[in-house]
C-alpha cells in the first residue's frame, strides 16, 4: 500500500468516527505541516536574513503556524476531505488564512499605534490585494489555483503537485506560469 493509499484510508477512517485514525491523521498532519513550516522559515531566512520581520514575528515560528493551522483545521468543515490533494489544498486554505489574519492584525496595531512605517503598510497593502485576487483566481481557475497555493503556500515540488492533482509536469509547469502572469497583471 503506497503512502497516498495509506493517507487516504486513514481520512476515511477518521471520517466514518474512527479515534485512532484521527490520532495518526493528527500526526501525519503535524510532521507534514512542521516540514513545510520549516522550509519556509528557512527559504526566508536566506531571502532576507536571519533577523528580518517575518521570522520573527511569532505567528510565523515553525511551532506556532503549525499548531495554529492544525486548531483551525480541527475546527474547519472538514466533510470535503477524502484524499490527501484534499487534506493538502485545505491545509493551504488554513494557513493563507492566518497569514492573512495576521497581516490585518499587524495593520491594525501599527495604525492604531500611529507610527505606520509606510514600507510596511505597503507590504500589508500588497498582501491584501494578493489575497482578493487569488480569491477571484481561485473562482476563475480552480486547477490553476490549486497548483499555485500547493507550490507557494505549501512549498511543494512540482513533482508532488502532479501527483496529487493528478496532472503532468507540463501541465503544472503551464499552470504555475500562467497563474504568476495573471497575479501578476493583476498586482499593477
Amino acid at each position: 500500500m503506497t503512502a497516498t493509499t495509506q493517507l487516504t484510508q486513514i481520512i476515511q477512517d477518521w471520517q466514518s468516527g474512527d479515534k485512532k485514525a484521527e490520532s495518526q491523521l493528527y500526526q501525519f498532519a503535524y510532521l507534514q505541516l512542521r516540514h513545510i513550516a520549516q522550509e519556509e522559515r528557512k527559504r526566508n531566512a536566506e531571502k532576507y536574513g536571519d533577523d528580518n520581520d517575518v521570522l520573527s514575528d511569532s505567528v510565523n515560528s515553525t511551532t506556532a503556524l503549525i499548531h495554529d493551522a492544525y486548531l483551525k483545521l480541527s475546527n474547519s468543515e472538514l466533510d470535503n476531505i477524502k484524499t490527501k490533494r484534499d487534506f493538502f489544498l485545505m491545509a493551504t486554505k488554513v494557513m493563507r488564512q492566518i497569514l492573512i489574519d495576521n497581516a490585518r492584525s499587524l495593520q491594525t496595531r501599527k495604525r492604531q499605534a500611529l507610527t505606520t512605517i509606510q514600507d510596511d503598510s505597503d507590504k500589508f497593502e500588497q498582501l491584501l490585494i494578493m489575497d482578493k485576487a487569488l480569491d477571484s483566481f481561485s473562482i476563475r481557475y480552480p486547477r490553476q489555483s490549486n497548483a499555485l497555493k500547493l507550490k507557494y503556500l505549501m512549498g511543494m515540488k512540482n513533482n508532488e503537485i502532479c501527483q496529487l492533482l493528478e496532472c503532468s509536469s507540463s501541465l503544472i509547469e503551464k499552470d504555475l506560469k500562467f497563474s504568476r502572469s495573471w497575479l501578476q497583471t493583476r498586482m499593477m
